[in-house]
C-alpha cells in the first residue's frame, strides 16, 4: 500500500512539475493575422444594444451612420473583441489618416461623436478612430485587468499584429502617424507600449495619450519602473510624443506616483522624446479622461 501512495505521490509531483514548465516557456505569437482570426471578423452597424448606444445617439444621432462595429476574435488571448471605427467627415480613400487608437472601448463611444466634432468645427486634423471594448453584457472589469496589465503582452500583439493589419487592409491609415490612448490601467498599458516600442510594437505609435496611470499596477511582479529601466538599458532614445493628464482632484497618494516617474523619465533626456505633463483643473480621476484626449488631439492633431 504504501508503494502504491509512493508511486502516485511522485506521478503528481511529475505532474506538477511537467505543468511549471510548461506554463514557464515563452508566450508564441503570430506576427500577423492567422487564417482562423481573419474568418472571425465580422463588420456591421453600431449595435443598439451596445451599454452606451442611447448616450452617443444623444450627443449626435448621426453616429448611427459614421461609427462602424468590427468583431474579431484573437487566437492567442482566446477572445473576441467588438472594435468600432469612425471615419473622418470628409473620407476619401486616395488620402491616407492620422489613426488614434483608444483602449477601453466600452466607454469610448462618445469620444468618437465628440471628436468627430472637433474635426468639423477645424479645431483638429481629420482622423480615422478606433476603440477597442468586449462583447456586450462581459464582466468588463475582469477583461480589463487581463489586457490592461495583467497580460498586456498578449494583448499589445493583438492590436500590433493584428488589429493594426486588418485596420490598414480595410481604411486609410497612415502607418506613419497613430496614436494610443489608455486612462487609468489604459493609461498603465500605455506606458508599458511606450517602453515596448521597439520590440512588440514595432515602433507603430508615434504618439501616446497616457491619462491618470494607475502606476501601482504589476505585470508579472513587475512595476513601470521595471519596464522604463529595461527599455533604457536597450536604448538611449525614444522617438516619440507623449501626453501625460492627471486630474487635479485625484487621491495625493495616486497623483504622487506620477509626478515621480513622469520626473524619472524625463530625467532620462531621451533624445527624440516630448513629454508633457498636465494637471487637469477640477478633474476627479473619473471625469478626467474627456479633456485629456481633446487636449492630446489638439496637441498631436491640432489646426
Amino acid at each position: 500500500m504504501r508503494k502504491r501512495y509512493l508511486l502516485i505521490f511522485m506521478v503528481l509531483v511529475l505532474a506538477s512539475a511537467t505543468a511549471s514548465c510548461t506554463s514557464d516557456k515563452p508566450k508564441v505569437y503570430a506576427d500577423s493575422p492567422t487564417d482562423g482570426e481573419r474568418k472571425s471578423i465580422v463588420f456591421g452597424d453600431l449595435s443598439v444594444e451596445h451599454e452606451y448606444y442611447e448616450a452617443a445617439v444623444l450627443d449626435d444621432p448621426e453616429c448611427v451612420d459614421y461609427i462602424r462595429e468590427m468583431r474579431i476574435r484573437d487566437e492567442e488571448i482566446g477572445a473576441q473583441f467588438v472594435v468600432h471605427v469612425s471615419l473622418p467627415p470628409d473620407y476619401s480613400e486616395g488620402v491616407s489618416y492620422p489613426t488614434v487608437v483608444m483602449t477601453d472601448g466600452i466607454w469610448r463611444l462618445t469620444e468618437h461623436t465628440g471628436l468627430r466634432k472637433m474635426m468639423k468645427d477645424g479645431q483638429i486634423r481629420e482622423l480615422i478612430l478606433v476603440s477597442i471594448g468586449y462583447p456586450d453584457g462581459y464582466d468588463y472589469m475582469t477583461l480589463r485587468d487581463r489586457d490592461l496589465y495583467k497580460d498586456p503582452e498578449s494583448f499589445l500583439h493583438f492590436i500590433v499584429d493584428n488589429l493594426v493589419p486588418i485596420l490598414s487592409e480595410n481604411y486609410s491609415v497612415d502607418p506613419r502617424d497613430m496614436t494610443l490612448t489608455g486612462h487609468s490601467n489604459g493609461g498603465y498599458f500605455a506606458f508599458y507600449a511606450l517602453f515596448q516600442r521597439d520590440t512588440i510594437g514595432k515602433n507603430i505609435f508615434r504618439n501616446y495619450l497616457v491619462g491618470s496611470p494607475a502606476l501601482a499596477a504589476r505585470t508579472d511582479g513587475k512595476s513601470m519602473d521595471d519596464f522604463e529601466r529595461e527599455y533604457f538599458a536597450r536604448k538611449q532614445t525614444l522617438d516619440a510624443r507623449v501626453c501625460v493628464t492627471v486630474g487635479e482632484w485625484e487621491p495625493v497618494d495616486f497623483t504622487r506616483r506620477i509626478d515621480d516617474f513622469v520626473r524619472t523619465v524625463d530625467a532620462r533626456l531621451y533624445p527624440g522624446l516630448s513629454l508633457t505633463y498636465d494637471v487637469l483643473e477640477k478633474q476627479t480621476h473619473t471625469t478626467s479622461f474627456k479633456p485629456a484626449i481633446d487636449r492630446a488631439m489638439l496637441m498631436f492633431y491640432g489646426t
